[in-house]
């Protein structure tokens, strides 16, 4: 009976394990894909920058264009840009907390498989 118990623990701690696993992959694509936004943003507004105020600019929007003036498209650009670096900080700290889930699991982890070889070996 406390080998089932022990069984259904470390099934538990296993299948916490792999979620926090999962969760941290998910985590590390949504960082990426917002610096790689970061990144962009600041590409483009120092192309835009260097342009004359005369020249037409346009913005996409789905499959269509609009054009923009100048000063709206660098607001617009410091906003996205704005946006994905608090989604970063965000992503941080959550990514922090379920390290730290995943720390525990692994702790419990090694707790489970000690006990289940000193039981063991007692027999």
């Amino acid at each position: 009976m406390a080998d089932d118990t022990i069984q259904q623990v470390y099934m538990r701690v296993t299948q916490k394990m792999q979620d926090c696993q999962k969760q941290l992959a998910q985590i590390d694509a949504q960082m990426s894909a917002n610096q790689r936004e970061t990144r962009l943003a600041a590409l483009t507004k120092r192309e835009i920058q260097d342009l004359d105020s005369s020249v037409p600019l346009y913005k996409s929007m789905g499959k269509m264009f609009i054009q923009e003036s100048k000063e709206d498209l660098l607001k617009d650009i410091a906003q996205s840009a704005s946006d994905a670096k608090i989604l970063i900080d965000a992503l941080e700290k959550k990514q922090k907390f379920v390290k730290r889930d995943l720390d525990e699991a692994t702790g419990n982890l090694r707790d489970i498989i000690h006990s289940a070889q000193s039981s063991k070996n007692k027999k």
